[in-house]
Formats: C-alpha cells, structure tokens, sequence
C-alpha cells in the first residue's frame, strides 16, 4: 500500500501540473495554437511508446524472472544501450521528417524546428524509461517520485518563463518540455551508472526485444484509442477545433486521474488475489463494480456542471466554453474505461493477455472508423461521443473474452441506472447554462449535491448499507486516531 501510494501521488502530481499550467496555456495561446501543442503533445506520446521498444518493460520482466547473477548484473546497461540506440534512431528519423511534419500538423513548414524539439524531447524520455524502471524494480518508489518531481519543477518553471515571461508560443513550451525531459535523464542516467555494474550482454537484447515489442505496440493501440481523435479532428476539421477538443479532454481526464487510475492501482492487486485458489471472487466483483459505478458516476455528475465555470475562471476565449457539451461524453467514457479494468483483471488472472491485446486493438480501430463518420457531422462533439463508443465496446469486448473464464453477474441494472441519473442532472444543469455565474453554480452546486439523496431513491444503496458504511468508516477513524495517538 506504501508503494502503490507513491506511484498514485505521483501520478496525480504529473496529472496536475497540466491543469495548473492551463491559465497560461488557454490565456497567451489561441485555439489553433492550443491545437498545435495538443498535436505534438500527442505525437511526442506515440513516439515515446513506440520507440522505446517495450524495453523497460523487458527489463522489469528480465530482473524478475531470471535468477542467474550475472544477468542480473548486464541487463540494467544492455537495456539503457538499447534504448538509447532506439532514441538516437527515432531522434534522427524525425530530425529528418521535421519539415514535413511541421505542415502535416502545423500548417506552417518553417516550424521544423518546433517538431524538432518534440523529437528529442521523446527521445529524452525513450532513455529515461530505463532508470526509472530500475527503480520500480528495486522498490524505489521514493527515489521514483523525487525524479517526477525534479522533472515536473523544470517544466513548470520552464513554461512559466518561455511562455508566461517570454511569450515564445509553442515553441518556447516545446523548449520547456525539452528542458525538463533533458535535466532529469541526465540526472537519472548519471545515478544508474553510478550504481550498477559496466557490464552488456548481447545475448539479453533478445528476451527484452521479445517480451517488450508486442506491448509497445499494445500500449501503441490503447494510445490511439485514447488520442487518435486529436489526428482525426486536425484532419476532418481544424487545429483550432483540436485546441478545444483537446482542453476538454485534459479537464475529463481528472475523472481519469481521481477515479479510474487511482482505483485500478488498488484494485489490480486486490482482484488478483480474490481470484486465487481460496476463492472465485465473485461477489467481490460484483460489490466493487457497483460502488464504482455509483462514486465514479457522482464524479461524473460534478465535473460536468462544474466544467463551465472552471473553463470561464481560466480563460475569457468564447471558444472554449464549448467545454459544457463536450465533457460529458468524455467523462462518461473514462467510467466506462474503469469498468474495463475491472472486467479485465480476471483477462490477467488467468494469464490470457493476448485477449486484451485484441480488443483494445479493436476498440481502437473502431474508434477511428466512427470518428471518420461523426467528426464530419458533429465536429468535437462528433469526436467525444465516438469516443465514449468506443469505450462501450473495449468494456464489452472485454466482458465477452473475461466470460469465458469465469462468468461474473455484474449490476448492469445499477450501471443503467446511474448513467440515467447522470443524464437527468447534467440536462437540468444545463437549463441554467446562461444564468448568471453565481446563480448557475448554485442551481449546479445544488443539483451535485442532489445526487446523494437520490442514490436511496433509485435504490442504489439501501438505508442498511449506508449505515453500515458509515459504522465502518467511523471505525476506521478511531483505529487511526489510536495509530497516530
């Protein structure tokens, strides 16, 4: 719990910091702008999980798995070899294409340079994945978050200068990225070979070739299914609809990080070993599915009519209010995501990851094939809907491979349920759209905190559970109260 704690701060940490950023971003960049930095964001992301090659998941696999001590010694720099070649091969090829990638993404060939800062930004974190996978793999989670840190003080200040101070655009943000990938790589790179043995063994690029490869590629799919939409709506559309698209999806993706990431890094462990040889974990299953549906759907339910008044705080663009209609959708297919983690972890018990690799593959394809349909018709709004589809179909996709291995009767009854709760208080929410500010986060503020009395209503939970819940959190409290006494 102590570790996995770590990582979740962490990963909260570097979720928040692009949300704090945001003032600066949606106030000195236009829409289009916004889009363009959107776009190399998110080629950045796939280069960093195609080019790496899956290698520090190979070194993760190599450490634990093979005994010989020898090998143990080698694979920490084999693998840093590795990786570093792969970054200096994919920092070169993208070197090269800069220019046309500035007028495939940009719109503008003379922002060469600008790509080419986003490549050795990737190529800077394609090295650092090795020594930060070296500490996973030695429990260094400590160690692990002072390094987000370090890295998330550099570009936060970095940003605040170029951009705030300087007012260098996409560029300076690039530059920023650059800055902060490049200091902490080094830093980490250095303290790696302090540490282990010089030593390289040809014969170990192999296993962490094969074992990492094919989740590159995994990763690379479940990317396209999570971003694909970015490329689709520079396509169909333009970048100043992707600059809008884009905001909405950073601020959905808190339902992403304070629901969905946080549970599946409790859960994962949990529902592995409720799966073992003491019992089948049926029940467990089933409890957990509807306590996420019913407190990840309440999150839905505040971010959505919250989102309006949050966007206006930070920035004054019309544009970007567009906002109050996108994040539903968008929100909505990150509840539904978590509920694939859920179904997916008997996919893991069992060992059949093949299976997952299929259907997010899938999901991801289908979510291009609809986004070609609707972004044409609805734009943005085209964009969120196909990609809470697509969402719908990962979660039954999964549902349908997991079943085979052992049939779980999840509350699909209380699921229906809260998605209507959820629809009936956002479409209220919606009526005061264009009241005053104060007025409309009172009528929102009011129908948010309508939700819980309505839970009884609706019969997701009972007066006896909720008693019940509240005794065992009372407890919980004494318990920690005599701990720390």
């Amino acid at each position: 719990m102590q570790q996995s704690g770590l990582y979740a701060l962490g990963n909260v940490v570097v979720k928040a910091s692009g949300l704090l950023l945001a003032p600066l971003y949606l106030n000195l960049l236009t829409e289009q702008q916004f889009g363009y930095f959107a776009l190399l964001d998110v080629t950045a992301r796939v280069v960093i999980t195609v080019g790496g090659l899956g290698l520090a998941a190979g070194l993760l696999r190599v450490l634990t798995r093979h005994t010989d001590p020898e090998e143990h010694a080698a694979v920490p720099l084999t693998a840093l070899a590795l990786a570093t070649g792969a970054a200096l091969l994919w920092g070169g090829l993208l070197w090269m294409a800069a220019p046309a990638l500035a007028r495939l993404l940009l719109d503008d060939g003379a922002m060469a340079w600008t790509v080419r800062l986003m490549g050795l930004y990737a190529a800077a974190k394609v090295v650092q994945s090795v020594p930060l996978m070296l500490m996973r793999a030695r429990e260094r989670a400590g160690l692990f978050l002072g390094a987000t840190f370090t890295e998330l003080a550099l570009l936060t200040g970095g940003v605040v200068w170029l951009l705030g101070h300087l007012n260098r655009g996409v560029q300076g943000i690039m530059e920023a990225y650059l800055l902060a990938a490049a200091g902490s790589t080094a830093l980490l790179v250095g303290a790696m070979l302090w540490r282990i043995r010089w030593r390289l063994r040809r014969a170990l690029a192999a296993p962490l070739l094969r074992f990492g490869v094919p989740l590159a590629f995994a990763a690379l799919a479940a990317l396209v299914l999570n971003l694909g939409d970015r490329y689709m709506l520079k396509a169909l559309a333009d970048a100043g609809t992707v600059g809008v698209y884009d905001w909405a999806g950073r601020l959905g993706g808190v339902i992403n990080m304070l629901f969905v990431q946080s549970f599946h890094m409790a859960f994962n462990v949990i529902g592995l070993k409720v799966l073992g040889p003491e019992g089948d974990g049926r029940a467990v299953y089933r409890r957990v599915f509807r306590h996420y549906v019913v407190w990840t759907g309440w999150g839905v339910v505040g971010l959505s009519l919250l989102a309006l008044d949050v966007t206006m705080l930070l920035s004054e663009r019309p544009a970007y209010q567009a906002v109050d209609t996108l994040i539903l959708p968008i929100a909505l297919g990150f509840l539904l995501y978590g509920l694939y983690y859920i179904v997916a972890n008997i996919l893991y018990a069992v060992g059949n990851s093949r299976a997952i690799a299929v259907v997010v593959v899938g999901a991801a394809v289908a979510n291009l094939l609809l986004n070609a349909v609707f972004i044409p018709w609805l734009g943005a709004l085209g964009a969120a809907l196909t990609t809470t589809a697509a969402y719908g179909l990962l979660l039954l996709f999964t549902l349908r491979a997991a079943q085979r291995h052992l049939h779980v009767d999840y509350a699909w009854g209380k699921l229906i349920r809260v998605v209507l709760l959820i629809l009936v208080l956002v479409s209220l929410g919606r009526l005061g759209a264009d009241a005053p500010p104060l007025v409309r986060l009172a009528w929102r503020g009011g129908l948010i905190l309508a939700y819980l009395p309505l839970l009884l209503l609706m019969r997701l939970y009972t007066l006896a559970e909720i008693r019940v819940g509240v005794a065992r959190m009372r407890d919980q409290w004494r318990a920690f109260r005599r701990e720390a006494a």
